[in-house]
């Protein structure tokens, strides 16, 4: 699949996920939205960028830590996320909240108008990276910090998706990107391999560390619940009546044989922090641009 279709199929998942993202029992985006903006040590007064910003696990947090004197722009691809996030950043009256319709990839600001550029589980759905990263450093002000979250995973399928659960929706999923929600690409396998990447494109400091996030779930129904707010949702949406009703008892079932001697269900995600920084003296990689995978 093309590079624009890919795009095209993860927005419309998106789009259709927006009014339930991050609105579950499950508690996954929020916790680690927060965790990656207290990684970013952002500054009050600071101008902040979140790209795939979502509902806001992200957005919010980093509005409520540069205060303000501060300012946060999210950007999303899907427009349903954008009217919702909008729509709550209104309510809420924050009036340095900006959402807008963009891709990430083809970002449109000027030239150092950012202090930080965040992305919470947004990276891995670029089809450009790591080349389209390049725009960011040029978008950060000097000593300006990329932050972003992603996977830890071996085979691409996603953590919180345990393997007999994937097969059971595997077979449904409708042509389109890659159904484990990311494919492998060989740049954002180690963590020697995304520092290699990102200083080839003129970042320094990159260093990157991972975390164990233990995913809590009361019942096989609260995880399809949440699984709503997923690239998962591609399957679940192709799934007649009949089917959706046999996939949930499958489901509900397997999640009840990862049931712990304490009662608990507990997926254990591995999520990897990349933080990487724009020098203060520009030396900016020229081909930054193009720079492949």
């Amino acid at each position: 699949m093309d590079a624009t279709r890919h795009k095209e199929s993860i927005a419309d998942t998106f789009d259709r996920a927006a009014a339930v993202f991050d609105r579950s029992p499950v508690d996954f985006f929020t916790p680690l939205g927060e965790r990656l903006v207290a990684r970013a040590e952002l500054r009050p007064g600071d101008r902040i960028l979140d790209i795939g910003c979502g509902r806001g696990s992200c957005l919010f947090p980093a509005r409520e830590a540069v205060g303000p004197d501060g300012s946060v722009t999210g950007i999303d691809i899907a427009p349903a996320m954008v009217r919702h996030t909008e729509a709550e950043a209104l309510a809420q009256g924050w009036s340095n909240v900006t959402v807008r319709h963009m891709d990430a990839e083809m970002p449109d600001f000027s030239p150092e108008s950012f202090d930080a550029v965040l992305g919470g589980f947004s990276v891995m759905h670029l089809p450009g990276a790591p080349a389209t990263l390049g725009a960011y450093l040029r978008l950060l002000a000097p000593g300006g910090r990329l932050v972003y979250s992603d996977l830890v995973d071996e085979d691409g399928l996603p953590p919180f998706v345990p393997p007999d659960a994937f097969a059971v929706l595997a077979p449904h999923f409708p042509p389109g990107p890659d159904p484990r929600e990311r494919g492998r690409a060989p740049w954002s396998e180690s963590a020697a391999s995304i520092t290699a990447a990102l200083t080839r494109l003129g970042f320094e400091e990159v260093t990157v560390a991972e975390e164990t996030h233990e995913m809590a779930v009361a019942s096989g129904a609260d995880w399809i619940t949440w699984s709503m707010s997923t690239g998962l949702r591609a399957a679940w949406d192709e799934l007649g009546r009949a089917e959706a009703t046999a996939a949930r008892e499958a489901i509900g079932a397997i999640f009840e044989g990862l049931r712990g001697p304490d009662g608990r269900i507990v997926l254990p995600v591995p999520v990897r922090f990349v933080h990487a920084r724009r020098p203060l003296v520009s030396g900016d990689s020229a081909d930054g641009a193009t720079e492949g995978r």
